[in-house]
């Protein structure tokens, strides 16, 4: 995470490749609340007077824990706003580092992470695509990297890499869909906890239908180590889509990666406010399984949901475990 301004941030990046076939150089800077290009600079007003274009949004339901003052409006934008689709085999490499990490606003925690975030680093492949996934661990304790999805058990990951110590994971991408990453070192719920998990996202060849794209990682955080969560996100910081809600355009297709990678509590799920969304499990097959406002996840669950947004608003999104909620996780996506 970084609190460095735009100009820090990649700007390239941010504006044209946050969507897929959608133009985004043409929309503009700004889905998690920086400024907007033309035409859609315009802010525009609700009933209670809330500026959908404004940097700070969230009108009293932040919940028990706000974003930190510290990060700006692109903080998360490398965990949120998927790459571009890839095509071909890649080297991808992955450092296991300890970071304090404010979680929010006066929390701070000690977390195991892939390359400094928690989650790590959005992984992005085409099915069959061959993947060179080096871990180094720059910790003083075991840790690993196992892949949901399919690959070779020699790749699984279960074997502990040593302080110090560095491991090429082999992989054939597959299938196509939505795959967490996660450290499988024991005790697993310890790592877990501790942020050790990341999404993949595999395309289908042939690619995917143009939607603007975003990953919400559903993460829990416990601040006292008693094994329980006392703070919940959504890409493991509380309140931060309260405070900077993600700007779509009026009636675009939008596709969100949705996964629940808590530990400590047994079911997590996704609700959106004003809308219904297409759910495909796992993000595998072509045909949605349901459409409907809440989907539920147990723990490494996940699924890709699309929608459109199709009137001036804000939609508020959180999971419908209220605790969890109140305690962080509450969002909105603001249609401009």
């Amino acid at each position: 995470m970084s609190d460095a301004p735009d100009d820090q941030q990649g700007l390239t990046r941010r504006d044209a490749l946050r969507s897929v076939g959608l133009g985004g150089a043409a929309f503009g800077a700004g889905f998690l609340g920086g400024t907007l290009a033309d035409p859609a600079s315009a802010t525009a007003q609700d009933s209670r007077g809330a500026v959908y274009g404004s940097d700070a949004t969230g009108p009293g339901y932040t919940g028990v824990f706000d974003a930190p003052e510290s990060l700006a409006a692109t903080a998360l934008d490398e965990i949120t706003i998927p790459p571009p689709a890839q095509i071909g085999s890649q080297s991808i490499s992955l450092a296991v580092v300890e970071r304090h990490i404010e979680v929010a606003a006066g929390q701070t925690m000690a977390q195991w992470t892939f390359n400094g975030s928690a989650p790590g680093p959005i992984i992005r492949a085409t099915e069959g695509d061959q993947l060179e996934i080096t871990v180094t661990n720059k910790t003083d304790h075991n840790h690993n990297l196992h892949l949901h999805g399919r690959h070779s058990p020699l790749m699984d990951g279960w074997e502990p890499i040593p302080p110090g110590g560095q491991f090429t994971y082999l992989i054939e991408a597959g299938p196509a869909g939505l795959h967490p990453y996660h450290c499988h070192t024991m005790p697993l719920a310890r790592h877990v906890a501790k942020g050790l998990y990341g999404t993949m996202i595999v395309d289908p060849v042939g690619g995917r239908q143009p939607a603007h794209e975003f990953v919400l990682t559903l993460s829990g955080w416990d601040i006292n180590d008693d094994g329980r969560n006392e703070i919940y996100a959504w890409n493991g910081v509380a309140g931060f889509f309260a405070k900077y809600p993600i700007k779509v355009p009026v009636g675009d297709p939008i596709r969100v990666y949705v996964g629940n990678m808590t530990e400590y509590d047994p079911i997590g799920s996704f609700h959106l406010h004003a809308q219904t969304f297409d759910v495909f499990p796992t993000g595998t097959g072509s045909t949605p399984f349901i459409n409907t406002d809440t989907v539920v996840f147990g723990q490494g669950e996940r699924a890709i949901i699309e929608f459109t947004l199709p009137e001036l608003g804000r939609y508020m999104f959180h999971p419908h475990q209220h605790h969890m909620a109140e305690a962080g996780a509450m969002g909105w996506f603001a249609a401009i």
